[in-house]
């Protein structure tokens, strides 16, 4: 089986932590010594890094130039998650045109009771799964209101009364009238309960205002926040400064074993992204 690509290439990364610095393409540039046009390229991926360049602008950038080689270098993947130790995580991958979404199903195995972190945009599979396994769905998570990750809400809604978690903050995006009464807003350290399953809300600001990470003994779904190698796009130079320290006292600070499931993207852990996510020191 092929390994599930990065969500992010190297002109994604050098792309956000530049706009989040507000720097522009030419101040980048003349700090790298690397000509304007060629920046561009790599931004625009019609030009792949050698490593000099790479390193060059990753100092500039304030990224870590080690880690930034490897995800250039193809050096590093997150190791995939042994089905076994996600067992109670069903993976749904959704998508709008060609680009890949991510929602994900959380269910005790007992009590058949259920959760979901964001809809993948395909309310069909969410539903398929459900049906299939015989899971109640209890709540619906979501991690922030864009709209890949919310397509779909109202069917899933409607096919199942679940309550409707909204992080504080976020637009109630696609909430109808009858919907409203099942609206359950979230705010930071906020717990929920499946089973014998512990969910926290955590806020992670940054992506978008309301951003928020869901978070049990084992595992973090992280939605936009944080990718394995990169993070969520900012929503300004303000929140690109929140979303790195957020990340760092809130996220990285669960434990080496934690498991992440972002919106996009593989899986990975609190380890790798410690060791090999460049935004990071």
């Amino acid at each position: 089986m092929d390994m599930e690509i990065l969500e992010d290439e190297f002109g994604d990364i050098i792309q956000k932590a530049r706009m989040g610095l507000g720097l522009s393409i030419k101040q980048v540039a003349e700090k790298a010594g690397i000509p304007v046009l060629l920046l561009e390229d790599m931004e625009s991926y019609r030009h792949i890094p050698v490593e000099r360049e790479a390193v060059a602008i990753a100092g500039v950038l304030g990224l870590n130039q080690g880690k930034i080689r490897d995800i250039v270098s193809g050096a590093w993947h997150p190791e995939e998650l042994p089905a076994d130790r996600i067992s109670d995580v069903i993976i749904i991958t959704g998508s709008i045109g060609a680009y890949k979404v991510k929602g994900y199903i959380l269910y005790d195995k007992d009590s058949r009771e259920a959760a979901i972190f964001d809809t993948a945009n395909d309310s069909k599979a969410v539903l398929g799964n459900l049906r299939d396994r015989g899971l109640q769905l209890r709540y619906i998570f979501l991690t922030h209101c864009h709209s890949d990750h919310v397509g779909g809400l109202m069917d899933i809604f409607n096919a199942t009364g679940a309550d409707i978690c909204i992080p504080e903050g976020e637009p109630a995006a696609g909430i109808t009238d009858n919907m409203k009464k099942s609206e359950c807003p979230v705010k930071d350290g906020f717990e929920f309960k499946i089973g014998i399953s512990k969910i926290r809300a955590i806020s992670t600001s940054g992506h978008t205002q309301g951003s928020t990470c869901y978070v049990t003994k084992d595992y973090c779904f992280s939605g936009d926040t944080l990718f394995a190698g990169s993070i969520g796009r900012p929503y300004n130079c303000e929140g690109y400064g929140t979303l790195i320290k957020n990340v760092k006292e809130k996220v990285l600070s669960l434990g080496k074993h934690m498991r992440i499931f972002p919106g996009h993207g593989p899986t990975t852990t609190v380890g790798e992204e410690l060791a090999h996510n460049p935004f990071f020191s």
